[in-house]
């Protein structure tokens, strides 16, 4: 049986990739960019409210494709507006922030990649 986290987690997922993105609600083994990796955030779980309701904290990482930095760049850029876009339909989810970019090594490669700080309501 599957439990509520991982279920919601899921349907953030679907939701993106409804939209148009590429995103993986699991770290994978092998990275390949354009993607949006989910992972938890801090804190992971917070009240909501008195009762069952709660905050699940989750971070999406935006992975942009390999290539010359201002086309990384401008194709990061893409990648947030997207995300910001389709996240802004969807009434269960609080957009927090998004950091500044960074390279993130992986796979013996680097990428240019900025992370999305977020919140889903859901109830346990």
């Amino acid at each position: 049986m599957t439990n509520e986290i991982t279920i919601s987690k899921g349907e953030l997922a679907l939701d993106l990739q409804t939209a148009g993105l590429e995103v993986l609600d699991y770290v994978p083994e092998r990275l390949i960019p354009p993607v949006i990796v989910m992972t938890a955030g801090s804190p992971y779980l917070t009240t909501e409210t008195v009762g069952n309701s709660y905050r699940l904290g989750l971070t999406l990482t935006l992975v942009a494709s390999t290539a010359t930095n201002e086309e990384a760049t401008e194709s990061l850029d893409a990648l947030i507006a997207d995300t910001v876009s389709a996240l802004g339909g969807l009434g269960y989810v609080i957009l927090k922030q998004v950091n500044p970019s960074y390279r993130l090594a992986v796979n013996n490669a680097e990428y240019l990649s900025a992370d999305l700080n977020l919140d889903l309501s859901i109830t346990l």
